[in-house]
């Protein structure tokens, strides 16, 4: 079994993690850990990969529901300040492209005169 290793941001300066089975055909497995936060996505990634890198060299990875694939649990610790820049850099890129695009959808839809 591979653990899916799921990071959500909570707030401005709150993160968290949960560990759970990968998921299976049918309902998404419970969590059977769920972190309680910290300030700081690279600290999350840090405490998330000392708690799984030992049993669990490899995890599948989803941040903010969008799957990041498989890294090795040792990766996040080196690099976890890395990581975590280059995963709310691409966050943010797709919520500028959620924004353009429903800003499209409301201007195609308007009737112009």
């Amino acid at each position: 079994m591979q653990p899916l290793l799921e990071f959500v941001k909570r707030h401005a300066r709150s993160y968290t993690y949960s560990i759970r089975a990968s998921r299976m055909p049918g309902a998404e497995p419970v969590p059977c850990y769920i972190d309680r936060g910290h300030v700081s996505l690279t600290a999350c990634l840090q405490d998330a990969a000392q708690a799984l890198s030992t049993n669990f060299p490899r995890v599948n990875v989803r941040y903010q529901d969008v799957c990041m694939g498989e890294i090795d649990a040792r990766q996040l610790t080196r690099n976890a300040e890395q990581i975590a820049s280059a995963w709310m850099l691409a966050d943010e890129h797709r919520a500028q492209a959620r924004s353009r695009r429903v800003a499209s959808e409301g201007t195609e839809s308007s009737p112009t005169f």
